[in-house]
């Protein structure tokens, strides 16, 4: 997962509540709002899916997820309001669910979370770092409740998509890159690299697919707690 960096929302949404104050998202978003929302998410994060962090192609095929269930337990009541909150809302992908007689089991991200609640707050930069990766490009966490959330409720482990090995071989071909161009120099030449890298995803937002795992490994290499 990556943290999402939440920018102000777009002005079509702003003023379709100010308009409709009682309007319901699941019923009542105008086509041109949504495509407005999911263009702006996609655009801040970098393209990604805030969850597996696959590469989105663009915004007409990335889905608009409420980080806060919209129906929180399956209740069938909620709060319309807070649906139209932009603050809450992420771009995620289809989590395999387009695929023809895909298993639950085989689905990721929001397709296989449902209404579960997170514990994990894609928006805290604390919260992401407490993710962590195992060298075979699994994921999981120390907290039992951000664990669930990145192994089971959001299946972030899916061998159907290959996610474990595709961010092994992201984390190895980051590691190579490094070490090429380090190669023969000093140990404060590699840590300058380190701090440039990390610099560069972090501080500076230039995300690429998979790169969690990258930054957890730099946080770790650096000493970033």
């Amino acid at each position: 997962m990556i943290v999402v960096k939440r920018g102000k929302e777009p002005n079509s949404l702003l003023q379709f509540r100010k308009q409709y104050p009682e309007a319901d998202y699941e019923v009542d978003m105008p086509t041109n709002v949504l495509q407005d929302v999911r263009t702006q998410l996609w655009e801040e994060q970098k393209h990604l899916c805030a969850y597996c962090m696959k590469k989105i192609a663009s915004p007409n095929v990335e889905r608009i997820e409420h980080c806060r269930p919209r129906h929180p337990h399956g209740e069938i009541e909620h709060d319309k309001k807070s649906t139209l909150d932009f603050k809450w809302m992420l771009g995620v992908c289809y989590g395999n669910s387009l695929t023809k007689g895909v298993k639950h089991d085989d689905t990721t991200c929001d397709a296989h979370r449902g209404n579960t609640e997170l514990a994990v707050n894609p928006f805290d930069e604390q919260s992401i770092r407490k993710i962590k990766y195992r060298s075979d490009g699994s994921i999981y966490s120390d907290d039992e409740e951000i664990n669930k959330d990145v192994t089971e409720t959001l299946n972030l482990n899916c061998e159907a998509v290959s996610l474990p090995a595709t961010r092994k071989k992201v984390l190895q071909e980051e590691q190579r890159r490094i070490m090429r161009k380090c190669k023969g120099k000093s140990q404060e030449v590699f840590i300058r690299e380190l701090e440039r890298t990390y610099e560069s995803l972090v501080r500076e937002r230039n995300l690429t697919p998979y790169c969690g795992i990258i930054i957890s490994w730099l946080e770790n290499k650096l000493k970033i707690s």
